[in-house]
This record gives structure tokens, sequence and C-alpha cells, in this order.
């Protein structure tokens, strides 16, 4: 089979998206609105409390939650055995599962406090994850079917804290720039895992966590693993403790959106740490591509440098 066949598969089901939004999505006209008038409502929504404190909440959330583990990979494929269609399967499996959730809390979820409902699903997705997690490193259990079935557990809390995290950018918005409100909350909240990536590859790179490593399976790999999940796991405790920033309900929401208050300062503060770590985030992922740079901790390398040349090491292809 061609390297085309299967994007040419994939492609299929985004022609019909787009067909399906041209031809039977139905808006209403409205009057246009200047683009000066447009952005100045947008900077008054900026420099609302509610706003800044959920594109920080959200940052900041988020970025814990995502601190992983670069022995992720390595773990499945060497000591679970995962074989890359059983991953494939898995991966249909748990997505079917994440639209399920989604679809049952919008239909009864709604009025569920939002605090409680991410803690818990927060809490769930660690509980699953850690049994998984440490029975594999530690041998009790390696087995590809318990590394992935038991895993898709991980979509029903992951889907319930998804959803609700979502719910609060919705509240934020005034009429006419919702699309820019729910754009700048989402990118805010999606900049978190690049910066996030950075900082547990640089934390791992002091770790035995390679492919080669997880081979020998020794005990100190084992507890550098354990080490790395440990610190994973502590990060997305970490992030509950910013729940407070975050209004238990859409009455509360309102409530914050009302009385409280503006600030011309917090506004450009949230413009300018947006634009920092949208090109730390973008330098991050440029210098990971490049062999004369990828090898620094910053990049997601180890941090080792040539002793001769004092640049990043270049590995020389095999011929064959």
């Amino acid at each position: 089979m061609a390297p085309n066949v299967p994007y040419a598969i994939c492609l299929i089901p985004c022609v019909f998206v787009v067909l399906s939004t041209v031809f039977v999505v139905q808006e209403k006209k409205s009057p246009g609105v200047p683009v000066s008038e447009w952005a100045n409502n947008f900077w008054v929504l900026l420099q609302k409390r509610v706003m800044w404190q959920i594109c920080a909440f959200r940052f900041i959330n988020n970025m814990f939650q995502s601190i992983g583990s670069t022995a992720g990979t390595p773990l499945s494929s060497t000591w679970a055995g995962v074989e890359p269609l059983n991953d494939s399967l898995s991966s249909i499996i748990g997505n079917a599962i994440f639209s399920a959730i989604l679809i049952v809390v919008a239909k009864w979820g709604l009025h569920w406090n939002w605090r409680w409902t991410i803690a818990l699903g927060s809490i769930g997705v660690i509980l699953v994850d850690g049994m998984v997690i440490f029975f594999t490193i530690w041998d009790v259990v390696r087995n590809q079917w318990f590394f992935t079935g038991v895993a898709l557990a991980d979509n029903i809390p992951g889907g319930v804290r998804f959803i609700v995290a979502t719910y609060c950018a919705v509240e934020i918005a005034d009429v006419g720039n919702e699309g820019a409100t729910y754009g700048l909350v989402t990118t805010v909240s999606n900049l978190a895992g690049p910066f996030a990536s950075v900082i547990y590859k640089y934390i791992d790179s002091y770790f035995m966590l390679s492919q080669d490593d997880l081979r020998a399976d020794t005990t100190e790999v084992r507890w550098d693993v354990t080490y790395s999940y440990i610190i994973s796991f502590g990060c997305k405790l970490i992030a509950l403790t910013w729940l407070w920033m975050l209004p238990p309900q859409r009455n509360e929401m309102q409530e914050l959106k009302k009385k409280g208050g503006k600030s011309k300062l917090a506004g450009v503060i949230l413009i300018v740490v947006f634009t920092c770590c949208l090109a730390f985030s973008v330098a991050s992922s440029i210098m990971s591509i490049y062999p004369s740079t990828k090898c620094y901790r910053i990049a997601g390398g180890n941090g080792k440098l040539d002793p001769n040349t004092g640049n990043c090491p270049l590995v020389k292809a095999n011929k064959g």
C-alpha cells in the first residue's frame, strides 16, 4: 500500500465536514461590526478580571496536568509489549468512549459543580494510570491488553474534566466576540501542553528513560521510571490547588464578570505572557527538529554536547 493511501482515506471525512459546514449549517445574518469597534470591545473584555483569571487558570492548570513522562512510549512498547495495531484499536475505542462521555455530560452534567467535577475526574485518571503504570514498571502485570484495556477507563474521568473545563470559555464571551474569546481561552490552554512538554523533558533528561535503558530492565532503571511518574502524578495533583481560580458554576462566573472589575495592566500582561509562551513553544519545537540543537534540554534532549566541537553530537546514518 502506498503511503498516500492512508492519508487519502483520512481525507474523506474531512471533505464531508467541509461540505456539511458549507451546506448544512445555517446562521442568521446580522449587521457587520467595524473592526475598530470589535477590537475595542475585545480589549475591554481582556481587561476584565474574569478573562485574565480564567486564562491564568486554564494555562496553569493545564500546564501541571500536562506534565508527563518521556518513558511513556518505550514503557508501552518494551515492557508492556503493546503492538501498533492494538495501540491504534485502543485509541479508536478510547475516542469513542471520550465522545460518549461528552454527550452524557452535556445532557446531564450542565449543573455539576465545576471544581468538584474537575478534581474527581483528575484523581480518577491518576488512580487508573497509576495502577497500570506501576504494575507494568515492577513486572506485576506486563501485558498489552492490560496496559491498553484498563487505561481505556481514563477516557471517562478525562472526558468529564475536559468538557467541564471548556464550559467556562462560553460563559465569558460577549455578543459578537464569541469566536475570538473561545479561541483565546482555548489557545492559552493548548499552549500549556508544549510548555509542559519542555519542562518534563528537561526533568526526565536526568533519568535513565531511553529505549535502551528500559531494555536493560535493571532495578535502577525501574526506580528512575517510577520517580518520573511520581513527579508527573504529583504535578497533576498540584494542578488541583489552582481550582480556586475557577468559579464553581455559571452563576458565579457571571457574577465575577459583572463585579470582578477591570485592569489595563492585567490585560497587557495577558497579551505579553500569551505572546512569550507562544514564541517559547515554537522555538522549542523548531530546536527539536534540527540536529545541531535537538540535544539541548530546552528542546527535549539530554543536554550532552560533543566534547570536541561543543555542539550537539551528530548521528551518522548506517550504510546498508
